[in-house]
């Protein structure tokens, strides 16, 4: 009888591990078809690796959480320093704006892909020096993947029980201003002091090793071009050109999937103290731009349909070879002392 009977169980049990097999541990958070911070790595070597002669990765320093930030170079002769007309790209400010991270990864793609075989392509890489940044806030935008997908601030323990600065409030130009807070659970955070976060400090060394004749600084959402001022309403001393050329490159925009993105001066949208656009004109006269994508509207607002990166990439596609043209083509900027 006890043999029957511990037939009967080792064969019932080895039906239940049949179907219902031991649980298998967790996958890896996954963004889908948008680029996680460890994926855009792989591909930005890839590009290296497939071109090598036009793309360069480099390592610009650790976010918080020591985590790497990155940038690829693209020029015809990579290696070397040719003293070419530059322009950065810079995208993932802040974690939750998925789309800002995959636009600016798109372009180097298409620049390197489209190098052989498209003359305007080749013109802008041989003449110029073209610098793309798509994620500058990594430990953010890793913790919108795996925890919390509305996450804005990078992720500083500010030991109090809040956690975050909000990157594009922490730059030195009227750091404190309106627009901003001071309330450490606040989204808009501005930190302790201006560049008090590594990842600001990255970007601003960066750019003043640099003499960069512009910069597209990309977010979303409202589909529109910004340019200086943010933190007040009055004009900027280059008002005129800035609005020409946002101006224009909403006029680029709208020709390819008639996307309608408004050009208007930063502040018209709200007061933002202590951005990256303002820093970089405000200190050295070149003109910055902020691209807020797709959509328009708060629905479906950060939660952008993986179906809309293609298109929002083409649309902004040809906004961003105008202002590299531009760049090639303006005279150096004098910088202020």
């Amino acid at each position: 009888m006890k043999r029957i009977f511990y037939f009967i169980l080792t064969t019932l049990g080895a039906l239940v591990f049949m179907y219902c097999p031991p649980p298998q541990p967790p996958s890896a958070p996954d963004a889908g078809l948008y680029h996680t911070y460890a994926e855009i790595n792989d591909e930005l070597q890839q590009l290296e690796s497939t071109f090598p002669q036009l793309a360069k990765v480099v390592e610009l320093g650790k976010s918080v959480e020591n985590r790497s930030i990155r940038a690829i170079k693209i020029s015809d002769n990579v290696a070397g320093n040719e003293n070419e007309p530059q322009v950065v790209f810079v995208g993932g400010h802040h974690a939750r704006e998925w789309i800002s991270v995959d636009v600016p990864f798109l372009l180097a793609k298409y620049l390197l892909e489209n190098y052989a075989g498209n003359a305007r392509i080749k013109n802008l890489v041989d003449l110029g020096e073209i610098w793309i940044l798509p994620m500058l806030n990594p430990d953010g935008h890793q913790y919108s993947v795996d925890k919390n997908r509305l996450w804005r601030k990078n992720r500083r323990n500010n030991g109090d029980g809040s956690y975050g600065v909000d990157l594009n409030r922490n730059y030195s130009y009227h750091w404190g201003g309106p627009g901003s807070s001071g309330d450490t659970f606040s989204e808009t955070y501005r930190g302790t002091q201006a560049f008090s976060e590594p990842e600001t400090q990255i970007l601003r060394d960066f750019i003043n090793n640099r003499s960069f004749r512009d910069m597209i600084s990309f977010h979303n959402y409202s589909q529109l071009v910004l340019f200086p001022w943010g933190y007040t309403n009055s004009p900027a001393p280059d008002a005129a050109l800035l609005g020409q050329l946002a101006g224009s490159m909403a006029d680029s925009i709208f020709s390819i999937h008639g996307k309608r993105y408004t050009a208007q001066q930063s502040s018209a949208l709200y007061i933002a103290s202590g951005d990256a656009t303002d820093w970089l004109y405000g200190t050295t006269s070149v003109p910055a731009f902020t691209l807020e994508l797709r959509p328009r509207t708060s629905s479906p607002g950060f939660l952008l349909p993986e179906s809309e990166i293609q298109p929002t990439f083409e649309e902004n596609l040809p906004a961003s070879l105008y202002l590299i043209e531009w760049s090639l083509a303006a005279a150096p900027v004098n910088r202020h002392p």
